[in-house]
């Protein structure tokens, strides 16, 4: 075979040529890069030139060259094996040929510029040989890379986002309650695709002015007038009319510390009803911190409640009792949130808890129910969570 043969003469040539020479008379043998144009000669003596390319898996490489002064172009790809894989067409004197090659295995492969016929061939000249990439590179993607988004005039980093949808209820209300604590400024944004597309970027706090909230084994805290950057609150009338519901939890700014988020206005009615919601903690947050999560009875419910994360085995009845112990109790932490008529949310022992270890930034899917699907009533959604400081170096 004509190839093979030119192997074995490149093989036996390549023992006594110093790579990156620059005599025309002798072949080249120098590293090529994506983007890269060369530009050499084939000389009756030096009828070939080595490109050398390091290559990833995936990557879809194409070589494209163009003749001059007679030479009939022809192009090779060796394998990190010295294998060839592929080859152009022949080329017509003074003609441009290309080649396309998809990489098999990550490894330095040889790209060959030669003439038809290779060490048997008559024809001489100069060209220039261009490589190019036809796909976008592989690019290793960081899970917890920051994720942001634009309210008003500043810049917002996302610490959870809620997916839920309602079942057909008529005048269904729903009211998100976002505190910061540590520096943490509460961002709200809603959005829904149906009936149709809207959004709403939330920094109302007016309504939390006498709020206070209790976190288990922390002091009471409360919104006044002077914290006010401390409290986001979000109303959503007519849920039932909006399908999917989305909504993303973020502090202003990027600015690091915890939160308390309170979501009222669900309920598991009747007893063997069964809602869904997928948390999705932010991935600057879910690198480093867990988010405690609460199914919290509201009053005068009757409600036991039970949680389960889907795809585990991870359940809870009572959080921080049996089977669920390794969740703080909610007992003796709750809320009074004077929006309206004014709601007390009193955490007990029968409230059911989670807790979502760091190191997951995939959508987490989270069942709500009643333990035994007799009881049923009011409740509402807690989430403790905490941002981190952004790393200074990244």
């Amino acid at each position: 075979m004509v190839w093979k043969r030119m192997l074995f003469l490149i093989l036996v040539a390549l023992l006594a040529v110093p790579a990156l020479a620059q005599d025309t008379d002798v072949e080249t043998v120098a590293p090529i890069n994506v983007d890269d144009v060369v530009e050499n000669t084939i000389t009756q003596k030096a009828f070939f030139d080595w490109w050398q390319v390091q290559a990833v898996e995936g990557d879809n490489l194409v070589i494209d060259m163009a003749a001059s002064g007679g030479l009939q172009p022809l192009i090779g790809i060796l394998d990190p094996g010295g294998n060839l894989v592929a080859r152009s067409p022949d080329g017509a004197a003074d003609s441009s040929v290309s080649l396309e090659y998809i990489i098999s295995a990550t490894g330095q492969y040889i790209i060959i510029a030669t003439r038809v016929g290779n060490a048997e061939g008559t024809s001489t000249g100069s060209y220039s040989l261009r490589l190019r990439r036809a796909n976008a590179p592989i690019q290793s993607v960081n899970p917890y890379q920051d994720v942001t988004f634009r309210c008003e005039d500043y810049e917002v980093t996302t610490a959870t986002t809620l997916v839920f949808q309602e079942d057909p209820s008529d005048g269904l209300r729903h009211r998100i309650t976002v505190y910061g604590i540590d520096g943490f400024i509460p961002v709200i944004r809603l959005n829904v695709e149906v009936p149709e597309p809207y959004e709403l970027c939330n920094t109302d706090a007016d309504r939390t002015v006498g709020d206070s909230f209790t976190l288990p084994g922390e002091p009471a805290r409360t919104i006044s007038a002077d914290n006010l950057n401390t409290a986001s609150q979000l109303l959503i009338n007519g849920a039932e009319e909006a399908d999917v519901i989305t909504i993303t939890i973020g502090s202003k700014d990027g600015q690091p510390g915890r939160y308390v988020a309170i979501l009222d206005g669900f309920a598991i009615e009747p007893g063997t009803d069964v809602d869904t919601i997928e948390v999705r903690v932010g991935p600057l947050a879910a690198q480093t911190t867990a988010i405690h999560m609460y199914l919290v009875a509201a009053q005068n419910s009757r409600l036991d409640p039970f949680m389960l994360r889907l795809g585990t085995e991870e359940t809870c009845d009572d959080a921080g009792r049996k089977g669920c112990e390794g969740v703080v109790a909610f007992t003796g932490a709750g809320a009074t949130l004077n929006e309206g008529t004014g709601t007390t949310l009193s955490g007990d022992r029968s409230d059911a808890g989670l807790l979502l270890a760091p190191g997951n930034p995939d959508p987490m899917g989270i069942e709500l129910s009643s333990r035994d699907g007799r009881t049923h009533g009011g409740y509402a959604l807690v989430l403790i969570g905490e941002l981190p400081a952004r790393d200074a170096s990244g």
